[in-house]
């Protein structure tokens, strides 16, 4: 009688809690239309003085603020994920806003374009990297999701190229934790017979791929989202893939998290025409050229040093129009506005033969997953 009795005292406590969520929601929804009304009133006036749609200053702050206060049950990613979404229902109702990245749908880029800009963006996918700086270029978009490079794979040069080809800024950044996935429609590891994903997907799983699937034939394919569609499609096929590709071909996630290293994290770039303002937490990226002269480099980054000034990352490429010649790719903390800053690359620029200011942004928070 008396666990009947508790248990009905449990079953009348759930019940008031669950009104009393109900009750808090009944809040949340006027606020959050209020929210929006305000957001619209901003549009009005962004587009009176010419301002972009997207600001990612404005927005890693209040993200960066709203997320501070780290609690056990509402972890700062979750409030990431939350006003991520909440920002992007505010530029929804402040004009057209499309985003380019590199496709197809459901891939690694598409979830970094997703994860920053919010599911309540017009997305645009886009067949190569080039492709998604011409889409910018030309207008069609205002903004583009490309990767720049990864923590065990390196750079990705094919963005290195165009960042110097291409008149475009970098307005944002974002890191994405890459996790693998085995996806497919057999129930068990030992029925499949062919295994698809994009060499670095492969190539990032090698050491799974050789102790559980050693006798599996294993086709690259051009991305891991066309390899998601390969298996969705084939008896007894399976793709090495991200979650989302999954849940975009609903396709069951048959082993979780295969890649050989956890802490595998690519770095993308969201480019753009316009620049970026200060937050107190920034980078800056440029690249320049030398002449072949004996300590040229060194000259070049003794301005940074003498300033106290950290480089984050360097990175060399061909000319390509000339043989021998190089162009130096390098981030820099700070944004270009800060004059300490500024006093440095001018003083680097005199040591230069070209260089080019790629823009001043806010530096990404921790990955996301």
């Amino acid at each position: 009688m008396k666990q009947e009795k508790d248990m009905e005292g449990d079953w009348l406590a759930l019940e008031n809690y669950r009104k009393e969520i109900d009750r808090i929601d009944e809040k949340i929804i006027p606020l959050l239309l209020k929210r929006q009304d305000i957001a619209a009133s901003i549009g009005k006036l962004k587009s009176t003085l010419g301002l972009d749609i997207f600001n990612p200053a404005r927005e890693i702050e209040v993200i960066r603020r709203l997320s501070s206060a780290n609690t056990k049950n509402l972890p700062r990613e979750a409030v990431r994920h939350i006003f991520c979404e909440i920002i992007s229902a505010a530029r929804s109702v402040q004009g057209a806003f499309k985003v380019a990245y590199l496709g197809p749908k459901a891939t690694f880029t598409h979830q970094a374009a997703i994860s920053l800009f919010g599911r309540s963006t017009s997305f645009k996918s886009a067949d190569t990297i080039e492709e998604v700086f011409g889409l910018v270029e030309k207008g069609i978009c205002l903004h583009g999701v490309v990767p720049i490079e990864n923590s065990y794979e390196g750079a990705v040069n094919s963005t290195l190229d165009l960042l110097y080809k291409f008149e475009l800024k970098i307005g944002a950044e974002i890191f994405l934790r890459i996790r693998h996935h085995l996806l497919s429609r057999s129930k068990d590891i030992r029925e499949l017979k062919q295994l698809y994903s994009h060499p670095m997907a492969i190539a990032q799983c090698r050491s799974w791929i050789n102790k559980n699937l050693p006798s599996i034939p294993v086709k690259e394919m051009e991305s891991t989202a066309y390899a998601a569609e390969m298996a969705c499609e084939e008896p007894g096929a399976a793709a090495i893939a991200g979650r989302l590709s999954g849940l975009n071909y609903d396709l069951p996630v048959l082993c979780e998290n295969i890649e050989d290293h956890p802490d595998n994290v690519t770095r993308f770039l969201v480019i753009g025409k316009t620049d970026s303002e200060p937050t107190g937490k920034d980078k800056t990226s440029i690249l320049f050229s030398l002449s072949h002269r004996p300590g040229a480099l060194y000259r070049v980054l003794k301005s940074l040093a003498d300033k106290n000034i950290n480089m984050t990352r360097i990175e060399s490429r061909p000319m390509k129009r000339r043989n021998w010649e190089y162009l130096f790719f390098v981030d820099l903390e700070g944004h270009e506005q800060e004059k300490k800053l500024a006093d440095a690359i001018t003083e680097m620029e005199g040591q230069c033969d070209f260089m080019k200011h790629l823009g001043s942004y806010p530096a990404g928070e921790e990955p996301w997953d």
